[in-house]
């Protein structure tokens, strides 16, 4: 067989990729071990032993592994199956139900034979492009270059320094809400009550006290975690000068969730700092190894943030990883354009998932990430090459000789139902989001419904507002956050893709109309008709742009979402 990456290598080695639906075995393992805990867990609260139904700060810790586990399988496999053995050696180790041991057991067993099958993979991987592998032409050492961090990165290291800060306000939070309790338990009374309603939707039952503290309400709303019956007699402890703080005995208060907030981001924050790490290390080792092998690929690149690799022989997708996006990035369409897939080598780790570079005459093009395996049977369009996806020449056509015009103006908005649909989905997302954070009880959740209403809120003014003119004097285009206002001469040139008329308007902007009944190329020839009749703009000024009312509507709108939160939140 012929050196390099052939047809017939990438597609062993493609098949060699650890197979992604053993991952949801993986999940319903861990799923059916859940429910074995929980059902088998009948043991009743007890004063004798208060980690029953009250705080316990290795199982808070432990959860934490529990649900890494499974959530990891995506991210970092290996870890999460460390989080998997670790979290079966500490349930047996605190928990006293033994069908749940024998469970979480058979899921530790589980997720290692998945780290075994994961290593025997990449091993065949690795094997192929052994084999695949030729001596590389004696090059001269390239220039090394800095590190330059995409945007994804940087924002993972600012996801990282607040994951730390959460961390270490919920280690904060834990010990406050501690000295809380402690206060409270110093005040306490026990006092016996009898309960008078079943479970309301919030999981409370009403009790009626019997020999309360002087002053104390007669009844109370009591949230039980062993729930009893109607006229029950329960034992409850309760603080004198605040009917806030009652539970019952054997159930005391439960603050270690602040526990397991703060592992939890402290974990997310250590991966994402190792992720960080491992890119300058990975880059480094790449860069100082002496590469005396390397595979035979074709290279090509798809929006200038990634390198894909194809078989030398044949158009069929290997994988591809992500590079340093200053590197790529180039002023010129001349540069930016990339004829057609180049040859490189490939050195490092060749698996999926592991660290590789680009050999070439120029030097190494190092990674920002792991090599990612194309699905299999891939193929890669090759007529996609040649083209600059910043320039419009590249990707449309001018208007076909004989196209029959459409008659102007041509108004390009919702239909009427749609926009009165917007209206309503506006004001529902301002009215519900409103509603929903005056909760008295609402948290970091609130972020989400603001993030929801506000895209609800987006896409309502956008079927409201967004209209496009095209008349035989000039344009008119008003969307959410933009108007733009030209006369029909500050046209440069009229080209169509598909059905969509694009126009180039002499600054170089293009405007993109599609037609309602999707005549682009008819309306693109009305359009280049009324260019040539019409007088040119002789500064050549750009189109008259502006923001419409919608930008201040918008905002308000979020703003009113946001302060609703924070306010509540923070009181």
């Amino acid at each position: 067989m012929t050196s390099g990456f052939t047809d017939e290598r990438v597609r062993a080695w493609v098949a060699a990729t650890p197979r992604p639906w053993l991952r949801w075995v993986l999940v319903g393992v861990w799923v059916g071990a859940v429910v074995v805990s929980v059902a088998s867990d009948t043991e009743p609260c007890s004063t004798a032993d208060l980690r029953v139904c009250g705080p316990d700060l290795t199982f808070s810790v432990a959860i934490v592994l529990c649900f890494a586990s499974v959530v990891l399988l995506w991210w970092r496999p290996f870890v999460a199956v460390a989080c998997a053995v670790l979290f079966a050696i500490a349930d047996l180790e605190w928990d006293t139900v033994r069908p749940a041991n024998v469970a979480w057991t058979v899921v530790a067993l589980v997720f290692v034979a998945y780290a075994v099958h994961l290593r025997s993979r990449f091993a065949r991987q690795r094997e192929i492009a052994r084999a695949a592998s030729v001596a590389l032409p004696p090059w001269p050492v390239g220039q090394q270059r800095p590190l330059h961090l995409d945007g994804a990165h940087r924002l993972m290291a600012a996801g990282g320094v607040a994951l730390v800060l959460v961390a270490s306000g919920a280690v904060y939070g834990y010990q406050r809400a501690v000295a809380i309790d402690d206060v409270h338990a110093l005040r306490a009374q026990v006092v016996e009550g009898v309960v008078l309603s079943d479970e309301d939707e919030d999981g409370n039952q009403k009790v009626r006290l019997e020999g309360r503290p002087e002053g104390f309400p007669a009844e109370l709303e009591v949230l039980f975690i062993e729930v009893p019956r109607v006229n029950d007699t329960v034992a409850l402890r309760v603080d004198p000068r605040d009917p806030s703080w009652t539970h019952p005995i054997a159930e005391p208060p439960d603050q270690t969730w602040w526990v397991s907030v703060g592992v939890g981001a402290l974990l997310l924050a250590v991966l994402l700092a190792e992720r960080l790490l491992a890119v300058r290390v990975r880059r480094r080792t790449l860069e100082g190894q002496h590469h005396r092998l390397g595979v035979p690929v074709r290279v090509f690149t798809d929006g200038l943030d990634f390198v894909g690799l194809l078989a030398s022989d044949s158009s069929r997708g290997l994988g591809e990883f992500p590079v340093d996006e200053e590197v790529l990035r180039l002023a010129t369409p001349e540069a930016r354009r990339v004829a057609a897939p180049a040859e490189a080598f490939l050195v490092g780790d060749v698996r999926h998932g592991g660290w590789v570079a680009l050999a070439t005459p120029a030097g190494l093009r190092l990674p920002l990430g792991p090599l990612v395996a194309l699905p299999e049977d891939a193929e890669v369009d090759l007529d996609t090459f040649d083209r600059d996806p910043e320039d419009p020449h590249d990707w449309s056509e001018p208007v076909p000789m004989g196209t029959i015009p459409v008659p102007l103006p041509v108004v390009v908005e919702a239909p009427l139902w749609l926009r009165a649909a917007g209206l309503a989905a506006a004001i529902a997302a301002v009215s519900v989001g409103m509603w929903l954070l005056w909760d008295e009880e609402v948290g970091v959740s609130g972020a989400g419904v603001v993030f929801g209403a506000g895209t609800a809120l987006h896409w309502g003014l956008e079927q409201l507002t967004y209209r496009v003119r095209v008349a035989s004097s000039g344009f008119a285009m008003r969307s959410v956050f933009s108007a733009m206002e030209s006369p029909m001469g500050a046209v440069r040139e009229v080209r169509v893709d598909e059905d969509v008329a694009l126009v180039i308007f002499d600054d170089e902007s293009v405007l993109e109309v599609v037609p309602p009944d999707g005549d682009g190329r008819g309306l693109a020839a009305s359009i280049e008709r009324a260019v040539e009749s019409a007088p040119r703009v002789a500064d050549g000024r750009p189109p008259r742009s502006g923001l419409p009312w919608t930008v201040f509507v918008f905002g308000a709108g979020m703003l009113t979402l946001a302060a609703t939160w924070l306010s509540h939140w923070l009181a």
